[in-house]
């Protein structure tokens, strides 16, 4: 399953886009997310432990996080997102399971 949770993903875009852009080149905080594209540390930080909970980042300790597999195959797909349907996570599975 490409979900961490068994709860349908709920993106918000434009911020969880950006979020998972910020990653795509690394780990970093999620201050100097906020930071870089503008949103407020709180939002940021709310927004990173949904995406967590979703197996789309990482948190690997002191506030760092980095893009999982997941998290780039989203990134790559994120014009299927639609709140309405499972298209983007049935992505998601459907290429961790070509990959394995």
């Amino acid at each position: 399953m490409a979900l961490a949770t068994d709860e349908m993903m709920l993106l918000q875009l434009p911020t969880d886009e950006m979020i998972l852009t910020e990653l795509r080149d690394g780990r970093n905080l999620g201050a100097n997310i906020a930071d870089e594209i503008g949103r407020h540390k709180k939002t940021v930080t709310k927004r990173l432990n949904q995406l967590e909970d979703y197996g789309l980042v990482n948190n690997i300790g002191r506030g760092v996080y980095e893009l999982t597999e997941s998290g780039r195959i989203a990134l790559d797909h994120i014009d299927k997102y639609d709140r309405s349907s499972n298209e983007l996570e049935d992505t998601i599975e459907r290429k961790l399971t070509d990959e394995s």
